[in-house]
């Protein structure tokens, strides 16, 4: 094939990527329209029949024009996952919620401070930013709490555990008049200061987002609820995610510690522990990934996200749950496990550990 001819069709190919492009604006003009008569009528964000049925369509369309019809469903998939956030967005703007209200964020300015103080604005509360050092041009930073009068709707603590604990004890002083909420991803270290706080008059909500702040859609995400004895409260900040497709979960405080020491403690250690193993490997990253496999990528890819996050936190996961050293313990217990079945040749010892997990996770399905 000849230069000239090559250059023909690849300008062609880009006149189809252009239309296609086009095509997705315009869809994605239609789901706009969609999201307000979604508002309109109070009917909810997501539809999974429909999507069950656009999704059917898609394939069945592929199929005929003789595409793979798996490809075309990952394409579609991610079409629709971008158009749900589209409205979610609608539905969080268009509530309206923090009209005439004002929260104050205390560690406004890292990365789940800057997530909150992104979502609240649209939701048309006036937000204030309490940190160390404002941003270029913050007009809304706050250098010291102690010389305001704090009476916003909400005071959101976004800071590192330890250092939420010690605001928590400040606060007591202060006597807030509005909600104060952590967001914090342990809570015994905060279980002190929390109930003086109660205690002390004011009214305290402890949550968690179970999600870092580059989410686009809170369809299939969770966020804690724990009731530290003032249920109107809850409610209240429970309202905050009514807009949002996240779903709400009510978690007693003593159980939070214990069931996140495997959501995110023993998930975080694993992809740490893989990526030690790698980086000490001596082997060069570029030619593993010549020779990497489904099941190496999946694993490398969600290890590299937490790689990327912040070890200072990550650390503290690890270090004041008091139910770490049971997870990490069990860990290292299954890996030795492991080693020794390998060893001793044992294969019904190794199937048997991984027919057990395979029901486990049947089970978590099923659930």
């Amino acid at each position: 094939m000849d230069t000239k001819k090559l250059d023909q069709l690849r300008r062609k190919l880009d006149e189809i990527d252009e239309q296609i492009i086009s095509l997705i604006a315009e869809r994605q003009f239609n789901v706009e329209q969609i999201g307000n008569v979604k508002l309109s009528t109070n009917s909810p964000t997501r539809d999974y029949q429909r999507e069950k049925q656009v999704i059917n369509k898609i394939k069945n369309h592929a199929k005929n024009k003789g595409l793979d019809e798996d490809i075309a469903q990952h394409i579609f998939e991610l079409v629709i996952e971008t158009s749900l956030s589209k409205q979610e967005i609608q539905k969080v703007k268009e509530s309206n919620y923090g009209s005439n209200k004002s929260a104050l964020i205390i560690g406004g300015n890292g990365k789940m401070g800057q997530w909150f103080a992104h979502f609240l604005a649209s939701q048309n509360f006036d937000v204030h930013i309490n940190d160390i050092e404002p941003l270029n041009n913050q007009n809304n930073f706050i250098a010291d709490i102690s010389e305001i009068e704090l009476h916003h709707d909400y005071i959101i603590i976004a800071t590192p555990i330890q250092k939420s604990a010690e605001i928590l004890q400040q606060l007591i002083q202060l006597k807030p008049t509005g909600i104060v909420l952590d967001i914090s991803s342990i809570k015994s270290p905060l279980r002190l200061p929390l109930r003086q706080l109660a205690d002390s008059g004011c009214r305290v909500v402890s949550i968690h987002p179970m999600f870092g702040p580059d989410i686009q859609l809170m369809s299939g995400r969770h966020v804690i609820f724990i009731d530290l004895g003032n249920k109107e409260a809850v409610n209240q900040v429970k309202q905050l995610f009514k807009p949002t497709m996240a779903e709400r979960i009510d978690m007693k405080f003593e159980d939070h510690d214990r069931l996140i020491a495997y959501v995110l403690g023993l998930s975080h250690v694993v992809n740490i522990a893989f990526m030690t193993v790698l980086s000490e490997s001596g082997e060069a990253a570029g030619a593993l990934a010549k020779l990497s496999s489904t099941t190496f990528d999946a694993q490398l890819d969600i290890a590299s996200k937490v790689s990327a996050e912040n070890p200072n936190l990550y650390f503290e996961i690890q270090k004041l749950n008091h139910y770490s050293p049971t997870t990490l313990n069990a860990l290292s217990d299954a890996v030795q496990r492991i080693i020794q079945m390998v060893h001793q040749d044992n294969q019904a010892a190794f199937v048997n550990i991984m027919t057990q997990a395979k029901c486990y996770m049947n089970q978590r399905v099923e659930t």
